[in-house]
């Protein structure tokens, strides 16, 4: 008989950490309650299925206080932390003293980001001496790999970790990543920065984000992820200095006819 589970992880890191880049969850900064959300779906052996609702938690300090609340009721931890980054390591004692107070005996995974850089800042033995002090299970998310295919092994080990007896011998994982990250673009960049007129078909940034052939395009693809991400801290440093946003066609032609 087929089973079906819904459950509830917590996803944690430094803004150092690089953990927008494990499961796309755009880094909401401007939530209003400090947390956002993703549905991941696990299909195994054809008939179960593994809905898992990652709570991730937005590491700012105004939000801090509601992280124990945002932990109850999860059955695992994701903690996050860059491997050319010193400081988002030592962060982790802090985050892994909130998942072991406030929610009893959940398995942890660690995962260590950017592997395969040249510029690594934190050891092996840095690593194993942590696993082995607060027993945590440890992956290592590369680039090498597709988003997807390391998506796979770490849920692949979480639901080996929940449940050890079950055999995965078939496997497959969906979630909306590129629909979801469109809709925040197009959210985003839905009025003229200059006159503030709502653009209604902003076809230019629709074909920009589904061209996968121009390095180009694809550059400038990123760099909008990125700066939609870090909005927040665009704004705190700016202030209103400056507006953000694609001009509409009529704003267009005044500015470069």
């Amino acid at each position: 008989m087929s089973k079906s589970y819904k459950l509830k992880l917590v996803l944690g890191g430094s803004p150092a950490s690089g953990k927008n880049t494990v499961l796309d969850t755009y880094e909401d900064n401007g939530s209003p309650i400090g947390v956002s959300f993703k549905s991941v779906e696990c299909h195994v052996n054809e008939d179960d299925n593994y809905r898992f609702i990652v709570w991730d938690l937005k590491d700012r300090k105004r939000f801090r206080f509601l992280f124990p609340v945002f932990c109850r009721g999860a059955c695992a931890g994701l903690l996050c932390f860059d491997l050319s980054n010193r400081e988002s390591f030592s962060d982790l004692n802090r985050w892994i003293t909130l998942f072991k107070e406030d929610v009893n005996e959940i398995p942890i995974i660690l995962i260590g980001i950017k592997a395969n850089l040249a510029n690594r800042e934190v050891s092996e033995e840095a690593i194993n001496n942590l696993i082995a002090k607060e027993d945590l299970i440890y992956f290592e998310h590369t680039s090498i790999l597709s988003v997807e295919e390391n998506l796979e092994e770490i849920f692949k080990k979480l639901i080996k970790t929940l449940q050890p007896e079950h055999n995965l011998s078939q496997f497959r994982l969906t979630y909306n990543k590129e629909d979801e990250q469109l809709t925040r673009l197009k959210s985003f960049f839905d009025r003229c920065p200059i006159c503030k007129k709502r653009i209604h078909n902003n076809v230019g940034l629709k074909n920009m984000y589904k061209n996968t052939s121009d390095p180009n395009a694809l550059r400038l693809k990123e760099s909008l992820i990125r700066l939609v991400n870090n909005i927040e801290e665009i704004r705190f440093d700016y202030s209103n200095k400056i507006s953000l946003g694609i001009p509409c066609c009529d704003c267009y032609k005044k500015i470069f006819d």
